[in-house]
């Protein structure tokens, strides 16, 4: 099939289909005709859909791979390297690993390096000569552009639009999108301090209250992490889980304090309510450095493989389902420079 010539690659897939299905979509539906059923307007989760990015996902989806932990369904994955190397979701893998390519064949795979902050596993399975995606900087990418996700058919496993485009998540937004993790029962201030950040209410009946925190004080450390500002306590408490005892020091008029919380279960709000309407969430979906955002609906099972642009390029790999609206995934651009160290050994996981 002849490709349309682009702008920045944004808008070389089968444009005659896409059109058509723009087309469809905004016309008025025909009247029903006798013996026949009512036309209908595809939507994005539709066979006919779907079937339109065919050849956006034709090249990619050779270099996905679905990943399997003690017989179940965990994630996909994407080959970074034709000699066995796998990139996927590092918290979906647990018991044993089974990488299943393209064409089929199955090979046991070990886990060399893991980023914890992105949340990213390489694998390494025997296996040479396989096809290794293409990468491409998310900044090439418009807010507003189609995206797909390729899968082990044809056809995507889902499409979507991009949404908001790669930026760091920090701050209060970092606070506001953690859902793992210990809760302390605390307010903060959102003014730096010199020396770490300040408590401005102390929740009554939570984790700090229970272990004697006061307004005023000033959270130092968190374990043996320095705690300088929000984000850094939202970070060192995204490591943490319920009923964990940690160790905080603070800092008490002109003195400091060792205090010993345990920590609660973050309760409960409308947007978690919300957010679970629209598809089941990941487990891990907070606390990377960068992402990109897009509406894709992707089960959790589906993160960890490819994001790729309408060129086929992969932009990034989706990470998490993080909401009722939004699927995050790791820019391309924060991924590249991070894959010779996860291969080294040098972030090697834990025994």
């Amino acid at each position: 099939m002849p490709r349309s010539a682009t702008s920045r690659g944004q808008w070389t897939a089968p444009l005659w289909s896409l059109a058509f299905l723009v087309v469809l979509a905004a016309a008025p539906a025909a009247p029903a005709q006798r013996g026949h059923r009512e036309s209908t307007v595809p939507t994005k989760t539709s066979p006919r859909f779907l079937a339109a990015f065919r050849e956006v996902v034709a090249v990619p989806s050779r270099s996905t791979v679905r990943i399997r932990c003690d017989d179940q369904v965990a994630a996909f994955g994407a080959v970074v390297a034709a000699d066995g190397w796998i990139l996927t979701k590092a918290s979906e893998l647990r018991g044993e690993i089974l990488c299943e390519l393209h064409d089929g064949r199955e090979f046991p795979a070990r886990i060399v390096g893991v980023s914890g902050p992105y949340d990213l596993a390489m694998l390494k399975i025997d296996a040479n000569g396989l096809k290794p995606v293409e990468w491409r900087d998310s900044t090439t990418a418009a807010v507003g552009s189609w995206v797909a996700t390729p899968g082990m058919n044809p056809e995507p496993v889902a499409v979507g639009v991009l949404s908001v485009a790669a930026r760091k998540i920090t701050g209060m937004e970092l606070a506001r999108r953690s859902s793992s993790g210990g809760f302390l029962g605390i307010s903060i201030s959102p003014a730096a301090t010199k020396d770490g950040v300040k408590i401005v209410e102390v929740l009554p009946g939570g984790a700090a209250d229970k272990a004697g925190f006061e307004e005023d004080d000033v959270i130092v450390a968190v374990e043996t992490k320095r705690i300088t500002d929000a984000e850094s306590l939202f970070k060192a408490l995204q490591t943490t889980k319920p009923g964990q005892t940690i160790t905080v020091r603070v800092k008490r008029s002109s003195e400091e304090v060792v205090l010993h919380p345990t920590l609660g279960k973050r309760p409960a709000d409308r947007a978690d309510f919300q957010n679970q309407l629209g598809s089941k969430l990941s487990e891990h979906r907070t606390g990377f450095p960068m992402v990109l955002q897009h509406d894709t609906v992707l089960r959790p099972v589906d993160c960890g493989g490819p994001l790729v642009d309408l060129d086929g390029k992969v932009i990034g790999i989706n990470i998490a389902r993080a909401g009722r609206t939004e699927t995050l995934a790791i820019p391309a651009e924060a991924i590249k420079p991070l894959l010779d160290d996860l291969k080294s050994g040098k972030l090697a996981p834990p025994k």
